[in-house]
């Protein structure tokens, strides 16, 4: 049965993973889960070696202030916040060291701390969130890519070309932290029910896993523990060409 009805407190249990992979000599990505679980995010860094590493960082670092909001909107207001405030670290460091590219994408998924029934997403470039329940996967997120924003006007199997990872344009990002002076994440607010998975990813692990291969795994797989490492192996035997990191997060009422 779905849905928290009017049991107030979220029993959350989550599984990371964080790899370099087979090709990669450097680990860009991070991630960052409170302690309480409710704030989880993903970040995928660009720049190259410890450029990209260092962005990413700033972002989780800068989102993990947000745990201190009491409620959903003082939690978006913060990782908004936390947006601009790594923007602004990333461009200055990047400028004392003259960096000509460094960044990061995010994708970060907010419980609110007074209703657990509601939660919210952010995210920026092409690392995503996708929800499994009843056994179908539902990707939350949209590729800030210009084949992600070009699918939007194309439908069936041209929406789908654009945004694979074969096309070209599915690797240019539009959008990104660190990239410009100003930049936005995009939100969406989304309700939790008994039984939900939430994959956070970088672009690392859905390059080479399809949406209903996320689904299969996460519904198939009764444990996080089993499901973590099957994605994993899955990623690995696909060749690992990049960085993969990932939190896979179950929701549920407490007893």
């Amino acid at each position: 049965m779905f849905g928290f009805g009017k049991r107030k407190k979220l029993k959350a249990v989550c599984m990371t993973a964080s790899e370099t992979g087979l090709v990669r000599k450097d680990n860009q990505d991070s991630v960052f889960v409170d302690g309480a679980k409710t704030v989880f995010c993903v970040a995928d860094g660009m720049g190259g070696g410890s450029e990209g590493a260092t962005a990413s960082r700033f972002v989780c670092e800068e989102i993990g202030k947000a745990v201190a909001a009491k409620t959903l909107a003082e939690r978006m207001e913060a990782v908004e916040a936390a947006v601009v405030a790594a923007n602004d670290r990333i461009r200055a460091y990047a400028k004392e060291r003259d960096f000509k590219q460094m960044g990061s994408t995010v994708a970060v998924l907010l419980v609110d701390p007074s209703d657990v029934r509601r939660a919210a997403i952010c995210h920026i470039g092409d690392s995503r969130i996708y929800r499994v329940r009843r056994g179908s996967a539902e990707l939350l997120t949209h590729d800030h890519t210009i084949g992600g924003q070009l699918s939007a006007f194309a439908t069936g199997d041209q929406a789908a070309g654009l945004k694979s990872r074969a096309n070209p344009l599915a690797h240019i990002l539009t959008r990104a932290i660190g990239a410009a002076g100003k930049v936005e994440g995009e939100w969406r607010k989304i309700d939790l029910a008994d039984g939900d998975r939430y994959l956070v990813c970088s672009d690392g692990v859905h390059d080479v896993v399809s949406d209903s291969l996320v689904g299969e795994i996460l519904t198939v797989e009764r444990g996080l523990k089993s499901a973590s490492k099957r994605l994993g192996e899955v990623i690995v035997r696909n060749g690992a060409p990049d960085n993969y990191t990932y939190v896979i997060i179950e929701t549920g009422g407490a007893k």
